[in-house]
């Protein structure tokens, strides 16, 4: 699959970085970039409070 950032963005990500990549890194960072894409779209999906219900907060009454 491929990625819905070009390779012109990708590329200007990587030198926003500064970390020193080889070219050979870069392609394998690319090609792989379509799944962190995917992640971040599912963790800012909202989620109903129902879903998570050990976050629900229940003061015992003594």
């Amino acid at each position: 699959m491929k990625p819905k950032l070009s390779e012109a963005e990708f590329e200007f990500m990587v030198k926003q970085s500064g970390l020193p990549l080889s070219p050979e890194q870069k392609t394998t960072l690319y090609d792989a970039y379509w799944m962190l894409e995917a992640m971040i779209e599912r963790v800012n999906t909202p989620m109903p409070r129902e879903i998570e219900p050990a976050h629900m907060f229940t003061a015992e009454v003594r």
